[in-house]
């Protein structure tokens, strides 16, 4: 059901698209830098989304949080997440110079020739999109899996730059799994982002702290017999996306195969601290 534009909904779309339009006459990549550069400022001087992002760093990274410089390279990295996810078109047309193995796809290919599908794990971490950019240059379309925005009008736009060069669009919740659910016993390819909290979750262990996690999707994969691999784009020193990608869980236990990409997650995480997206409260109530 459509939910009701309220005035304040307004309001939060001009700020939202304020920026992004002031720069469209810009080049893609301009764009992307200034466009990263001015949230991040603004992120730094938000002092509730200040504080989130200190408390986040100071309870898992301590050592990261006595560094000169950290919040700024946090939030600027958050920026430009933004602008990417909001040029979503032009990132899948521009995007160039990916850094990946020659058979990193090795593993998936194999699965889809066989007609098995996959469950392409990754977090809010890195350039997250060039994981469905590369699959799909390579033939491989993914369907992906989001949380509604909270803003309708806004929530628009998000669902637009999702779909872009993918091979679907779930929501989270009960009707969302069921669609999710037929493509993968079609053999599809989703993708899917496991690093927030879940109330529903149960309390794993994610960069050294207790946090709620989902099992779902890891319970859907024995299921289905799908393949769940971790993918990750961080950007490398040059500025360019490196894709790693990691051999496929183990299947097993749904709440082990969970805890293995926490731990595969994490491991990314610490090499490139400034990289994943510390706005989350992802430790928040592990106890519930």
């Amino acid at each position: 059901m459509e939910r009701k534009t309220k005035f304040r909904h307004y309001i939060e779309a001009v700020l939202i698209y304020a920026l992004p339009w002031a720069l469209r006459p810009l080049p893609f990549a301009w764009r992307v830098t200034i466009g990263g550069a001015v949230i991040g400022f603004a992120l730094r001087h938000v002092p509730s989304l200040r504080r989130r992002i200190e408390d986040n760093v100071a309870l898992v990274l301590p050592e990261m949080a006595a560094q000169k410089g950290f919040l700024q390279r946090i939030s600027r990295h958050i920026g430009r997440g933004f602008m990417v996810l909001f040029y979503s078109k032009d990132y899948h047309e521009k995007l160039s110079g990916v850094e990946m193995a020659p058979e990193a796809f090795a593993e998936i290919k194999a699965a889809q020739a066989a007609g098995k599908p996959v469950i392409v794990v990754s977090g809010h971490f890195g350039e997250w999109e060039a994981i469905r950019v590369m699959l799909s240059r390579a033939g491989m379309p993914s369907a992906s899996i989001y949380r509604e925005a909270g803003n309708p009008i806004f929530e628009r736009h998000f669902a637009k730059a999702m779909a872009v060069g993918g091979a679907g669009l779930f929501q989270t919740g009960l009707n969302g799994t069921r669609k999710m659910l037929k493509h993968l016993k079609a053999g599809g390819i989703i993708t899917v982002l496991l690093d927030q909290r879940v109330n529903e979750g149960k309390v794993l262990d994610f960069m050294g702290k207790p946090a709620l996690s989902s099992s779902i999707m890891a319970t859907l994969a024995v299921k289905t017999g799908a393949l769940m691999v971790p993918v990750y784009a961080p950007l490398n020193a040059q500025g360019k996306v490196q894709l790693i990608v990691e051999p496929a869980i183990v299947h097993g236990q749904p709440l082990a195969m969970i805890q293995a990409i926490n731990d595969s997650l994490s491991t990314q995480v610490r090499a490139h601290p400034e990289q994943w997206y510390w706005l989350h409260k992802r430790w928040a109530r592990p106890d519930l």
